[in-house]
């Protein structure tokens, strides 16, 4: 790539960034590109733990040019140092909607790149670490002590909600197991009965909190989003000389 082409792409990525940013808490912002095109960011992610029948959450620092690979083991040491004496690949990294879509990452794609690109869609999601060999079978899924069990203890974790946070909370659920739902109706294998789950449980055992607030946090952005367009509107209304102009309407 010629040194022009390179200065221009460093441009348009730069402008991606800083839209990020500005709708995203200071902790979570990302850095402004070196001359290799490379960026730093502070990522949460969540560990599916089903042996505690919950989701634990982990905060690190991660590059532009950071793998999948990479994340997994980092993350693998965060949260639990035992799983380093496991094999890698019998945890996948995924990304997961409040709609219910959720996908899993190849071993060598870039967990920063893929969360920037949400940006373009103005979407807002998870990572969720996953222990594959967690799965367990449709029928067992749907009743038996396992499921009483976990449900129990996720309850037990649960704090008391305001009536606006219950009310946002009942919505994700509902529209995450309609989705879920969907998904339910088509011919599937085992692993995907298993995958259509992993996002309204996520949204349902870790809701959108001042507790658990992360960079997939509407509220925040849209409150932001609304706190600047007043501020813009309130500027358009002034006149020269700094005084509001008479007959305007917000």
């Amino acid at each position: 790539m010629s040194a022009g082409g390179r200065d221009e792409e460093r441009r348009k990525l730069a402008d991606i960034i800083h839209h990020w940013n500005a709708n995203r808490l200071d902790l979570f912002e990302i850095s402004q590109p070196t001359e290799d095109l490379e960026f730093h960011g502070v990522m949460r992610f969540y560990f599916q733990d089903k042996a505690a029948g919950n989701f634990a959450t982990k905060c690190i620092r991660v590059s532009s040019t950071a793998t999948t690979q990479d994340v997994i083991e980092t993350l693998a040491e965060k949260f639990r140092p035992d799983m380093r004496m496991l094999s890698s690949p019998k945890y996948s990294l995924y990304e997961v909607h409040v709609s219910g879509e959720e996908r899993r990452l190849d071993i060598d794609e870039k967990p920063l790149v893929v969360q920037l690109n949400w940006n373009k869609d103005d979407r807002e999601g998870r990572f969720v670490l996953k222990n594959e060999n967690d799965a367990i079978p449709p029928k067992a899924q749907s009743n038996g002590p396992e499921k009483q069990e976990k449900e129990g203890v996720i309850q037990n974790f649960k704090r008391t909600l305001s009536k606006k946070e219950k009310k946002e909370k009942k919505k994700r659920e509902k529209e995450a197991l309609r989705q879920a739902s969907d998904k339910d109706d088509r011919p599937f294998q085992g692993e995907d009965v298993e995958n259509s789950r992993l996002a309204a449980e996520v949204y349902k055992d870790m809701p959108e909190t001042s507790f658990t607030r992360t960079i997939s946090n509407p509220e925040v952005v849209m409150k932001r989003r609304r706190q600047q367009k007043l501020e813009k509107r309130m500027q358009e209304f002034r006149s020269s000389d700094g005084r509001p102009d008479s007959g305007g309407t917000l």
